[in-house]
């Protein structure tokens, strides 16, 4: 039994590593089942389909809720802010497929946001404390405004090297996102 769940396991981060870099279309159960180091049989002895096996891919570890505390909303911001960074970081390639093949599988953004934002409404606890009436959309565009955003910052984070000589500071990403979402776009702070 141990053997099928590692298994099992290699085939989702090959496959999860696949589809990332190539997308859907362009990865093959051929391919995967070469690095796993199993035939093609025997993928599908863990998985019905190749859409399976994606779905499989975008399930995300590290998932962290954060309780919001209305007595101080600045703290609260930066812990769910880095929630989010330490949770896109981890399953980057997972969120990579995500962007990449929504526009084509409407039923991996379904997954996904029934994994993440329906789990996850610390965004909608947030925005409750500041305001009282908020459509359920408004909190959802601010979730994926600040996943999107993130996602870009840390795959720029990866190319950097290639795309400019010196390499930006990105370390304090998550407090300078906070910055901009409790005292606006140009981050100053209230004296």
């Amino acid at each position: 039994m141990q053997t099928q769940i590692s298994t099992k396991k290699k085939i989702i981060q090959e496959a999860r590593k696949l589809f990332a870099e190539r997308g859907y279309s362009a990865t093959t159960t051929a391919e995967i089942a070469r690095r796993v180091g199993v035939s093609e049989a025997a993928l599908y002895k863990h998985f019905k389909s190749k859409k399976e096996m994606i779905l499989a891919c975008l399930t995300p570890t590290d998932y962290v809720k954060v309780e919001i505390n209305p007595e101080n909303l600045s703290e609260s911001i930066r812990t769910l802010i880095k929630a989010r960074v330490n949770l896109i970081r981890s399953n980057l390639d997972s969120f990579n497929i995500l962007y990449r093949e929504s526009p084509n599988h409407p039923e991996i953004a379904k997954m996904f946001l029934e994994q993440i934002y329906t789990q996850d409404n610390s965004m909608e606890e947030l925005m409750k404390t500041t305001q009282e009436d908020i459509p359920p959309v408004q909190s959802l565009l601010y979730e994926l405004g600040i996943t999107s955003a993130i996602w870009s910052i840390l795959n720029f984070e990866k190319l950097q090297e290639q795309l400019i000589p010196e390499k930006l500071p990105l370390e304090h990403m998550a407090d300078e996102m906070a910055d901009i979402l409790l005292y606006g776009i140009l981050g100053k702070k209230e004296e």
